[in-house]
């Protein structure tokens, strides 16, 4: 696929990955695309196949997206089903750091050169530099970031080849700050024990807040000008490459985005009428490796049959997807035990789940089809005790109150209610109710 890039290089020569052409420039110097598995795979190009010696200048933007670490995890970092409501997509790229926020009001910069000229204060100072230009107070802080007085206003990541480097980071101009904030803070986070690299929380800024006249085009064209001051007369040229949609396809995939993610262990508790148990799900590469279920320390022992469930249970969530609807489907044969269905339910609505899969209509299709189209999740139950019983304490996880259980009964969809503050951190307390089918 041919796909139009505007890049700025101090090599009279087009990229050598790319043939100039005599085609249509993107004119206030930004990608020709706001697609973020397309840019990324670009810039990835870009440093494999451009001139060793080249330093070469790339202006971005995306569509609202948060981009992680190479080596974080999204289920600790950001908030998934938030974004899947808000249609921000997930990007990881391959670099280093923390997670980042994206969206039209943000530009991304990348700076690629030899790797034995690289430091990231130089690439930071030049950004910083540009601003000063624009007549906003800049400064570069001890982490490398670009910051405004106390506030952040870029971060920063890099990577290292053989023989090049580069240095990328966002630059928040008008970005949607509650959004941002919203995105990157996971409920789970407290709960997640995880290997691998923690974002490190500032306060930030917009640009905006300093100057009106900032924009996308004025602060590329500032980093334009400095960027010919710090490294030497440069070229503008549009780079049409006939683009590998493989490599796109490939960092948009499950695999890449999830099951990169290094190893982590989730805990949680769920709390019944007839027990409160303590959940521990560790996994490996997005995919559980082991599930630990056993009364909570200050719970009664449980009967055997409740035991059994709890082994049922362990024993087939190992090796599925860190996905709520794989999870789902793994438990369905316990179907006919009371206490699994309730703690397989607990499971699949605390775990910190997939952001694509998130709704609890896509539970309550894997459960039983007639739900799949409704607003409730139908899990049919094979035990019909008399007893009813009354409401537990919320405490964390999923509190049931069981009003009477028949072969024929229902399990209403949980509505939400407000969270709830834990030794795990935030969770969602949900409350479902069994009612006999009528």
């Amino acid at each position: 696929m041919l796909r139009s890039h505007r890049l700025f290089t101090n090599s009279a020569a087009a990229p050598a990955s790319a043939t100039a052409k005599a085609s249509t420039r993107d004119r206030d110097g930004k990608s020709s695309g706001t697609d973020p598995y397309t840019n990324l795979a670009f810039e990835d190009k870009l440093l494999r196949q451009t001139d060793t010696q080249s330093y070469v200048l790339y202006l971005w933007r995306n569509r609202p997206t948060v981009v992680i670490g190479r080596n974080q995890n999204p289920w600790k970092e950001c908030d998934l089903e938030l974004m899947r409501q808000r249609d921000v997509w997930l990007a990881r790229r391959t670099s280093g750091g923390g997670a980042v926020y994206h969206d039209l009001g943000n530009t991304n910069y990348t700076v690629i050169m030899p790797r034995d000229a690289f430091t990231r204060d130089r690439c930071a100072q030049m950004v910083a530099q540009a601003l000063q230009h624009a007549d906003i107070p800049a400064h570069v802080t001890a982490r490398h970031d670009v910051a405004v007085g106390t506030r952040k206003v870029s971060g920063s990541a890099f990577k290292l080849t053989g023989s090049r480097a580069f240095h990328h980071g966002t630059m928040l101009i008008d970005t949607d700050l509650a959004r941002l904030s919203g995105c990157l803070r996971s409920r789970h986070a407290a709960a997640i024990d995880a290997r691998g690299v923690d974002s490190v929380r500032s306060p930030v800024a917009n640009l905006r807040d300093y100057s009106l006249a900032i924009d996308h085009a004025t602060f590329c064209d500032a980093v334009r000008r400095q960027f010919a001051a710090t490294f030497g007369a440069v070229h503008d040229v549009t780079a049409d490459t006939d683009f590998d949609d493989a490599l796109r396809t490939r960092i948009g995939e499950w695999d890449w985005l999830y099951g990169q993610t290094p190893d982590f262990v989730h805990r949680f508790d769920a709390h019944f009428a007839w027990a409160s148990v303590s959940v521990s799900i560790s996994a490996r590469r997005g995919r559980i490796t082991a599930a630990d279920i056993a009364p909570a320390p200050e719970a009664v022992r449980p009967p055997p049959h409740v035991s059994a469930a709890f082994a049922d249970i362990s024993r087939l969530l190992s090796g599925t997807r860190y996905v709520r609807a794989d999870v789902a489907e793994r438990l369905l044969p316990l179907r006919t035990s009371f206490h699994a269905v309730e703690l397989s339910y607990s499971i699949c609505t605390l775990m910190a789940i997939d952001a694509s899969l998130a709704d609890a209509e896509c539970f309550a299709a894997k459960v039983h089809p007639a739900a799949a189209s409704g607003p409730y999740s139908f899990w049919p139950l094979a035990r019909s005790p008399s007893a009813t019983h009354g409401s537990t304490s919320a405490g964390v996880g999923v509190n049931v109150d069981v009003t009477r259980v028949h072969p024929a009964s229902v399990c209403l969809a949980p509505k939400l209610q407000p969270q709830t503050q834990s030794n795990h951190g935030f969770v969602i307390t949900r409350r479902a109710q069994l009612r006999p089918k009528l």
